[in-house]
């Protein structure tokens, strides 16, 4: 309760001081032609501020000192705070590694990756032979065909009067041409494409 008393007759000098300065400012002579402008005499002006900063209580200063001591310590905590957490990952983290469950995890997701690569490794080879048979089928059928359309031609041959009769010499070509023609006459004159 006594604290109370002198802050109270602070107040009321301060109250007095502000109303000193309305008055000095509501009294002061207006500038012509300067809506809302007016001449204060600068020595009054700067006395009663300075009576003012004078009076107003010391708790005031002291609680502003104390407001920047308490946003240092805050901000200082949540730094703390923020390290601790960090601090609490890394060891978290580190003692995952440490645990059954995760080797047991790592084991089996070695298993699986290997367990995949020899699937993958047996679906290659299983393809290379089915490859292989088919390469194989085609290449006989390709051969029974010749034989076939070889052995047509020369049941032609044979039955035909007209065709063997003897052919009368032509003019030499060039080899070329003669190879692309002996190969038309073996049935040979085909492309086989790659599928």
């Amino acid at each position: 309760m006594l604290g109370l008393e002198p802050m109270r007759q602070d107040i009321e000098y301060i109250s007095g001081v502000l109303d000193e300065l309305e008055a000095v400012v509501q009294d002061a002579s207006r500038v012509p032609m300067r809506k809302g402008r007016a001449v204060v005499d600068r020595a009054d002006l700067l006395v009663m501020l300075d009576e003012l900063r004078g009076s107003l209580p010391g708790e005031l200063s002291e609680a502003e000192d104390i407001r920047r001591e308490c946003a240092a310590v805050v901000a200082a905590a949540e730094e703390e705070a923020r390290r601790i957490v960090e601090d609490a990952h890394e060891r978290a983290d580190a003692q995952v590694t440490d645990t059954e469950l995760y080797r047991r995890s790592q084991r089996r997701a070695a298993e699986t990756i290997d367990r995949a690569e020899r699937y993958a490794r047996e679906i290659e080879g299983g393809s290379e032979v089915y490859r292989d048979r088919v390469m194989g089928q085609l290449e006989n059928w390709f051969e029974d065909s010749l034989v076939s359309v070889g052995e047509s031609r020369q049941e032609l041959t044979s039955s035909s009067p007209s065709l063997t009769k003897p052919k009368r010499p032509a003019e030499p070509r060039p080899a070329e041409e003669q190879d692309s023609e002996e190969n038309r006459e073996n049935g040979q004159g085909w492309r086989a494409s790659s599928a």
